[in-house]
């Protein structure tokens, strides 16, 4: 959470403390150790593995040599469609993971863009969503990722395409979710500089709550359902035997979303843009 004496706030660290401050405060103030085992489940190892191979993608290695396991034909399936409806065509510039950080209200606030592409003076964030689920289209309009990354592009666009810009108007930005499940239901979000003060407002509210420094300042959730499939369970229940998610077990539709149980991508040297 911090990077020397600098506080670092990622997306994913303000939708866990949106999501449940208590988990916030436990995994990422105090940074204690799981309870229980953490079990992954196939749909997060999934989206890691498509993530990896789009990465590959936008590097210039070819379809037929990309490694794919033979067994999953999910994975196979979701390539196929990536392959097919190819999001990210016709740009000048695309920037596979590229990675960006930007300070504000004494935050160093931290991204790292699924695909970055550049065009017409106008710059795209593209994000892979590899739910089986598509949430609605405000959902996504008022994500934690879409705030924090529109603000980040908006900051640091002409940095991180290497422009000569001084200054890319929020009206230029857009953001895309792209869902291989779904590829021709694409979720577009353009940006404006009225969202860019809200945007500017928010994180300067988060940066103040996230960083208070009292345990009662993080309460719990009121979604007790959550709290099933919370690898910190046993701190927040005591005398409790937690439960652990099996494969098979149903999960409800949201948990997906909070992103508890996902992986983070491994992070990588940026790489260099590549035309589509």
């Amino acid at each position: 959470m911090e990077s020397g004496n600098m506080q670092t706030i990622t997306q994913t660290q303000i939708r866990a403390f949106e999501r449940c401050r208590r988990f916030y405060y436990l995994k990422y103030i105090r940074k204690l150790a799981w309870p229980v085992e953490k079990n992954g489940h196939q749909e997060a190892r999934n989206g890691a593995d498509f993530h990896l191979l789009i990465r590959q993608l936008i590097l210039g290695f070819p379809r037929e040599q990309l490694l794919i396991p033979e067994d999953n034909n999910t994975i196979r399936k979701w390539v196929d469609h990536f392959c097919s409806a190819m999001p990210c065509a016709g740009y000048d510039l695309v920037f596979a993971e590229k990675e960006t950080s930007s300070l504000y209200a004494g935050i160093l606030w931290l991204g790292k863009f699924d695909a970055l592409a550049f065009r017409d003076d106008r710059l795209t964030i593209f994000d892979w969503k590899t739910t089986a689920h598509r949430p609605d289209h405000s959902s996504f309009r008022a994500d934690p990722q879409t705030r924090l990354y529109r603000f980040l592009a908006k900051t640091c666009g002409p940095r991180l395409i290497g422009s000569g810009f001084h200054e890319l108007p929020a009206e230029n930005i857009e953001m895309i979710y792209w869902f291989p499940e779904f590829p021709d239901r694409q979720i577009r979000l353009p940006y404006s500089e009225s969202a860019y003060r809200d945007d500017m407002e928010y994180l300067k509210l988060r940066a103040r709550e996230m960083t208070l420094p009292a345990e009662t300042d993080y309460p719990g959730t009121d979604k007790v359902r959550l709290c099933r499939y919370c690898e910190y369970y046993a701190y927040c229940f005591p005398g409790n035997m937690p439960f652990v998610p099996e494969a098979g077990d149903e999960l409800p539709e949201d948990i997906f979303q909070a992103e508890f149980f996902f992986p983070d991508i491994p992070d990588d040297d940026d790489r260099e843009g590549k035309s589509f």
